[in-house]
């Protein structure tokens, strides 16, 4: 398969404006509606007021429909966190990332918390992978995060102690956007989490990054892995 395909969204609208972490407001049929945003990244240069976006209808819960993508035009961006770790086990099962691995557990558990795959090693020992999903991109540079994140930041160091522990440990970024030529943590926004990766990096946690691609027919396509630059 040259792509992972996405579930089609059965309705469009245009945002207005977002209320919180989790909830916005925007225009379906003619008529405001409240949509949920499953990514807690602010989102600024995507959620703009008149922005066309794509979402799926609910038949639960508070709100009417579920933001999967917005269209900025010569772009579609990927807004659905919650297809994250399935895109990178799609990648990984398929060798553009990490060939020779294995997805064998979603979400495994790791001291008090947990990370978002566990992989067989190639050489038969095993390899925890965390997933963050980047949709922010100024001039060519894909960032993360696009808020601060403390969560985020502990990631990095559980990494870290995987590592030690024997473990093989990755950091997986997803980017969502056509224009993205390189990749750097967002220092400016969150220092933590930039100071974070960047020990996480020198003390034994490979990070990646990789470019994908969302077409109109809602096929993930796979562009290839960016360079890496931290400060």
């Amino acid at each position: 398969m040259i792509g992972y395909v996405i579930r089609r969204p059965d309705v469009e609208g245009f945002f207005v404006r977002r209320l919180n972490r989790f909830l916005g407001v925007g225009v379906v049929n003619g008529r405001e509606e409240l949509i949920h945003i499953h990514d807690p990244g602010r989102l600024t240069e995507l959620l703009r007021p008149g922005v066309k976006f794509f979402a799926y209808s609910k038949s639960t819960g508070k709100t009417r429909f579920y933001l999967a993508a917005v269209d900025l035009g010569d772009e579609l961006v990927l807004v659905n966190s919650a297809v994250h770790n399935d895109v990178a086990a799609w990648l990984i099962a398929n060798g553009y990332v990490l060939s020779g691995y294995e997805v064998i557990k979603r979400e495994p558990g790791f001291d008090n918390g947990r990370f978002d795959l566990l992989l067989k090693s190639p050489g038969g020992g095993h390899a925890f992978v965390e997933v963050k999903g980047v949709t922010l991109e100024e001039n060519g540079v894909a960032k993360f995060p696009d808020a601060p994140t403390s969560r985020g930041a502990r990631h990095m160091l559980e990494l870290v102690r995987a590592v030690e522990l024997g473990y093989e440990a990755y950091v997986l970024f997803l980017i969502f956007r056509s224009k993205a030529k390189l990749f750097m943590p967002n220092a400016a926004l969150d220092p933590r989490f930039a100071e974070s990766l960047k020990y996480a990096i020198n003390h034994g946690v490979r990070a990646l990054a990789y470019k994908l691609m969302l077409t109109r027919d809602w096929v993930i396509i796979p562009v290839g892995q960016l360079d890496i630059k931290i400060g």
